[in-house]
């Protein structure tokens, strides 16, 4: 199950937004007048839609941040706590992250989000200040651009700060949380909730930091293995239903290939499963079937947007080991006859090797024509 459905996000905006400054040289935030009405409503709806492709985060046993954010919902008796949540919020950030070296100035920004049905949504995004030079032309006092001797206008550089832009990195934070129902009066209590993360400043698989999580009192709704579990069933039934696009190799042996791919890697990334699938296929076109399943398989597992470090699976044990000496013999055996000594295969110091066969006895002893054949 997705966090929202597409209708729910192609009708996803803002119903009320306010920020305030939270800097590490102050030591209290600055409180600033909620945006009424909100504004720019189109550029942060995308920054929510991107945060939408975030880590599945939840809260922890008895954290207080879910009710918090709760009272900033509209309620049905007329009850408004939107301004002071986000004062609360805006002091605990302060107090949780302070000792993160890597905060940088910005605004801590809460948003009352709304779209079709009974949705009820907050965001909770930590916005970089960005500094940026812009430029105009120096007009003379009747308006129109000076020119120089070429006849070219001349530029004016501006440095302006405390900007928000498109950049990834400058939404450095960001949480979106879904109440699963809505509450008609102030004496329900808090209902169930998910919640969806990205932490930009956190590295490659995108874990909220430690100080980001404390401050929101949550842990990753799926811990390392879970997810390199989920990854390889989606992996190896995509490749069972998928047998006529796969290597004939791969076809009989799906797990076996799957987990020595996650053994070679050191992570997954949702934005690009093709280089997983690649790793174990040896190569899959963009357009290939096997691809197109391969997402919905992590969809229906509910690790579409996940990155995750791969923790937990090892390639299964060879059942069978096969031996072609240059002479063309060949020998079929399992596991278990090396392990009891039936078999033993011993390199000779000029380049040779001998191969030991002890049994109880023969089972068949036949001549034949020519030789059977023998499974690649």
């Amino acid at each position: 199950m997705s966090f929202l459905s597409e209708t729910e996000v192609e009708n996803l905006t803002i119903e009320r937004m306010i920020f305030h400054v939270v800097d590490p040289a102050s030591e209290s935030p600055t409180f600033l007048a909620e945006v009424k009405p909100p504004q720019c409503v189109d550029f942060f709806v995308e920054r929510v839609k991107e945060t939408l492709r975030g880590a599945a985060y939840e809260f922890l046993p008895g954290a207080g941040v879910p009710e918090l954010l709760y009272r900033a919902l509209p309620t049905s008796d007329g009850d408004d706590d939107f301004i002071q949540v986000s004062h609360d919020l805006a002091d605990r950030f302060k107090d949780k992250v302070k000792q993160d070296k890597r905060l940088a100035p910005g605004v801590l920004m809460l948003f009352a989000l709304k779209t079709t049905g009974n949705v009820q949504l907050v965001a909770v995004i930590k916005y970089e200040h960005q500094q940026v030079v812009s430029y105009s032309y120096i007009k003379d006092e009747s308006g129109t651009p000076v020119l120089d001797a070429d006849g070219n206008p001349v530029p004016d550089l501006q440095t302006l700060v405390e900007t928000f832009t498109k950049d990834r990195k400058a939404m450095q934070k960001s949480a979106v949380i879904r109440f699963q129902d809505y509450r008609k009066s102030t004496k329900h209590k808090t209902p169930q909730s998910s919640v969806v993360v990205i932490d930009h400043s956190s590295g490659r698989y995108r874990d909220a930091t430690q100080h980001f999580a404390n401050f929101l009192d949550i842990k990753r709704t799926f811990e390392p293995i879970e997810l390199t579990k989920r990854l390889e069933d989606a992996a190896v039934e995509s490749i069972k239903a998928n047998k006529h696009e796969v290597p004939a190799e791969v076809a009989k042996a799906p797990k076996r290939f799957v987990r020595t791919a996650i053994s070679r890697l050191d992570g997954f990334d949702f934005e690009k499963p093709e280089e997983f699938l690649s790793t174990v296929l040896q190569g899959v076109s963009p357009e290939a079937k096997i691809l197109k399943t391969f997402k919905s398989k992590l969809a229906n597992k509910n690790i579409s947007t996940e990155a995750f470090k791969f923790e937990g699976a090892t390639p299964p044990a060879a059942e069978y080991r096969r031996v072609v000496t240059n002479e063309g013999i060949t020998l079929l055996f399992s596991a278990g006859h090396e392990e009891n000594k039936n078999v033993k295969i011993k390199d000779e110091d000029n380049g040779g090797v001998e191969i030991t066969i002890r049994s109880t006895g023969l089972e068949r002893n036949d001549e034949l024509e020519k030789m059977p054949r023998i499974p690649d």
